[in-house]
This record gives structure tokens, C-alpha cells and sequence, in this order.
């Protein structure tokens, strides 16, 4: 059952400046294509305070790529499972102190509540791949802070109840018509409205919402809302299910795998037809063979016959080679490795998909994770208390193998840089720059290895004391 299947009709109202009486007007379930001509209309409103309408066609279309193509699907869960594998850090902005969420206790544990427990129906994970799948299938997320009436103006994370996502195909926008010379989300935005199946309807403060978008560059009535990328990928998701169809209806509709024809030979030279009960005495018999435990695996013929194949084999078609061209088509829009999308579609192993899994860390889930984090900060407003939150995926097996990897590299960076600078290759500037670390003494940034003395030295090879450190002080 598709999300078509849930919505008898339509109610659209678009309020006008001149009238008193908003219009409203009906779509019936049918004549869903009427909806993209109103929402063409609608962009005359942009700058009137009128709400901003939701395409319904392309809202339909969207949760249909996602819940009946098993390929988009995988890809965008792909990306999904990897970005709820984040965990909780945080950071004190003075002392840059990092603790894990749960060892936070200067709030006693209000915050690592809120986030262990964003909602009563979800678990942390949970929350986070529902945000990522709604904001990959319809370039929006939206993540609601229930707090107590009176409080939306001004409030923090102490205040919120509970955290939920809301359904980008629910959510519609109230502008204010000052989007130009904002210098805030309240100046742009008048109120959010939640729209139920069941027509009920909800306004929500905009301080109270947390709108994720993605890139947007169509100036219209959608301006502060995000496209999706399975838009451009209409082609190739379309070309991935006729695929499956094509697939599914040799199955279903093969027919004759051959023809057996008379083999019998005429006096002229030919061949003689084969009787309605010859055929029937054939088809009886030709049940008894196969490839069962009760049936013979080789067909004798009461009557000389021919075979001839009809039938076409699957791999000649190329299905699988066009689904998987065009998935790739489709992780590549996802910056997924295109391993990840081959492995979904082929199975097996391969020798390289744990550097494909690193390269999904590195290249999306980490940068993407880091403007989700900043924007959560904010709308937590955590700064005012001196903290910020971090979201880390170190504790994965495949990024400690590359931690592992990287501190073993620098290890021996150090031993090089080491050496060249015992021989008097580099100064100790350089050699710090090298080996990663700070100077401990500026003034001694461009002197070589013979220019330095001997506590000077031991001070750069970490054996100063804290007498020396004293002593260089008051030398400075």
C-alpha cells in the first residue's frame, strides 16, 4: 500500500491579503497532477505571508522511490545505518575537556537523558536514521523540541521534553514576506504547520522546529525547503524497476521454453504435421520428465519430433548489468562508493570494501555529521552553557584500524624528522611542524641542533622538568 493509497482528498486554502475569506479548494485523490499548477500559482504569494503549499505529486513520488524501489532504498539505508552509528561527546568550550555524553553530569545527566532517550518511542539510533532517511528521500529534516507553553520564545535543552522527527510530506511553511533583510529564523518563517491524514491540524513555533535542508537553487514558493536528489534520478530509478518488472513477468509470464514440431518425413520431401492426438499423447508424456525425484531426466518421443528453443535466457536481456549501472548512477549522487551499491546488488566479498566503508566515514557521514552537530548546538543553544556537543565515530572497528594506521605512519614520520634534525638537516621549527606538535619556546624556532643547549635540548625531547620550565621563563 503506497502513500497515495491513504489520501481520499485534499484540502488546500490559500489565504489572500484583499479577502477576509481564505479560498479553499479540493483536489480529489485522482487528480493529483492539478496540484503542480497550484503550486506554480502559490509562487505569486512568496512575499504576501501566505503559506508555502506542498507539491503533493512529487511528495508522493519521493516516498514511493523509497518504500517500493529496493535499490534506492538499500543505498539511502546504506547511508542511513552508517550515520546512526554516531555517538554523544561533549566538549567544555574553556578547558576543551571531552567526556562522553553519558559521564556528563554538571546538568545531572539532563542532556544525556534528552539524547539516550530522545522520544519514548525511539532509541538514540533510531531518531538519527529516521532524520537521515526523511532528510535523504525529500532533502528535509525535521526535528521538533517539545517544551512547556510560554517557553518557545526563549528556551534550552532543559527545558525540552522530547525530540521527534517530523514527516517532510506533512510539514507545510507560514512565511512572513521579509525573507530579504532577515537576520533570523523568526523573520522568515511565521509558523510551521503539521498536516495529519486525519485533517487535524498542528501550528508549531518556528524556535521550536529544527529545519534541515538540502541545496536548493529553484527560487519559487520552495525556496527555504530542500530538493531531493532522486529528482534528478528519475531515469535511472525508472529504468531499475521496468528492470525488476522485466524480470518478474519472464517468470511469471515465460511461456513455452520451446516447440516440438514433426520430424516425420513426407513422400515429396517434407514434413508431415503432427495429429491433435499425437500432440496430446506428447504433452501427457512430456510431464513425466524433468528434473524431480519422480521424473525421468531424458524425454523419448512416441513420435519422431524436433525441438526448437523460444525461449530467451535472462542474461542476454542484461538486466542485472542495467540495474546495477544505474545504481551506481544513483550512490554516486549519494556520494556512496559504488562498491557498497555492488555489493547490495551482487553479494559476495571483495577485496576492498572495508576501504570503501572507510572512504563512506571520511568523504560523507563524518562532514555531513559535523553541520548536523553544529545546527543541533544551536538549537540546544549548549554554548550558553559553556559546552558544545561533538558526534564521533572513532569507536567503529574499521576507523580504529585507521586511527591504528595513521598513528603508526606518524610514528615514523617522527623517527625521520628526528633524525634529519639530530644531523642538522632542519631547524627545530621545522622539525616541530613534522612531528605535529607546539613549540615550546618560540624564540628558539630557527635555531639548529648545535645553536641549542643541553637543557634546551632535553626540554624539546620531553625531559625538561618543571625547574627548567621555570628557569627558561625568567632567562626569556
Amino acid at each position: 500500500m503506497s502513500f497515495k493509497d491513504y489520501i481520499p482528498t485534499i484540502n488546500v486554502q490559500f489565504g489572500n491579503s484583499t479577502k477576509k475569506t481564505p479560498t479553499t479548494l479540493t483536489v480529489a485523490k485522482n487528480n493529483i497532477n492539478h496540484f503542480a499548477n497550484i503550486s506554480k500559482l502559490a509562487s505569486s504569494f512568496i512575499n504576501n505571508g501566505s503559506p508555502v503549499w506542498r507539491n503533493l505529486s512529487e511528495l508522493i513520488y519521493l516516498l514511493d522511490c523509497y518504500e517500493d524501489n529496493p535499490v534506492v532504498q538499500a543505498i539511502i539505508n546504506i547511508d542511513a545505518d552508517a550515520f546512526g552509528n554516531m555517538k554523544f561527546y561533549i566538549k567544555d568550550l574553556k578547558t576543551e575537556e571531552i567526556v562522553p555524553l553519558n559521564r556528563y553530569e554538571k546538568d545531572n545527566g539532563t542532556l544525556a537523558k534528552l539524547l539516550n532517550n530522545p522520544n519514548p518511542l525511539q532509541s538514540t539510533k533510531e531518531w538519527l536514521k529516521q532524520i537521515r532517511v526523511n532528510y535523504k528521500v525529500f532533502g528535509d529534516g525535521y526535528i521538533y523540541g517539545s517544551v512547556p507553553v510560554g517557553f518557545e520564545d526563549s528556551f534550552d535543552y532543559q527545558d525540552i521534553k522530547v525530540l521527534n522527527g517530523l514527516p517532510p510530506y506533512m510539514m507545510s511553511h507560514v512565511l512572513t514576506g521579509k525573507w530579504l533583510d532577515a537576520s533570523n529564523k523568526n523573520d522568515i518563517v511565521e509558523k510551521y504547520v503539521l498536516n495529519s491524514f486525519n485533517g487535524y491540524k498542528r501550528d508549531l513555533h518556528p524556535n521550536t522546529v529544527l529545519h534541515l535542508n538540502d541545496i536548493n537553487i529553484r527560487f519559487d514558493q520552495n525556496f527555504n525547503k530542500g530538493k531531493s536528489k532522486l529528482l534528478a534520478l528519475k531515469m535511472p530509478i525508472t529504468n531499475i524497476a521496468k528492470a525488476f518488472e522485466s524480470r518478474n513477468v519472464m517468470i511469471m509470464r515465460r511461456g513455452a521454453m520451446g516447440i516440438l514440431s514433426s520430424d516425420a518425413p513426407d513422400n515429396i520431401g517434407g514434413t508431415l504435421p503432427i495429429g491433435e492426438d499425437e500432440i496430446t499423447d506428447i504433452q501427457e508424456a512430456y510431464k513425466k520428465y524433468g528434473l524431480l525425484e519422480d521424473q525421468y531426466p531424458y524425454f523419448i518421443s512416441p513420435v519422431p519430433v524436433k525441438y526448437q528453443q523460444t525461449a530467451m535466457k535472462v542474461k542476454d536481456l542484461m538486466l542485472f548489468e542495467e540495474i546495477e549501472a544505474n545504481a551506481i548512477a544513483i550512490a554516486t549522487a549519494y556520494n556512496i562508493p559504488e562498491l557498497l551499491a555492488k555489493y547490495y546488488i551482487k553479494g559476495g566479498t571483495f577485496e576492498n570494501l572495508s576501504a570503501s566503508e572507510k572512504r563512506l566515514y571520511d568523504s560523507t557521514i563524518i562532514p555531513e555529521s559535523e553541520d548536523f552537530i553544529n545546527a543541533l548546538n544551536g538549537f540546544l543553544k549548549l554554548k550558553d552553557f559553556g559546552i558544545e556537543l561533538i558526534g564521533s565515530f572513532d569507536h567503529l572497528h574499521i576507523l580504529q584500524k585507521n586511527k591504528k594506521e595513521e598513528a603508526e605512519t606518524l610514528k615514523v614520520r617522527q623517527e625521520v624528522s628526528e633524525k634529519k634534525f639530530m644531523s642538522g638537516l632542519i631547524t627545530y621549527g621545522q622539525y616541530a611542524v613534522e612531528i605535529e606538535t607546539e613549540l615550546f619556546n618560540k624564540s628558539l624556532e630557527n635555531l639548529y641542533i648545535w645553536d641549542l643547549n643541553e637543557k634546551q635540548l632535553n626540554a624539546i625531547f620531553g625531559k625538561q622538568s618543571t625547574e627548567f620550565k621555570k628557569e627558561e621563563s625568567n632567562e626569556e
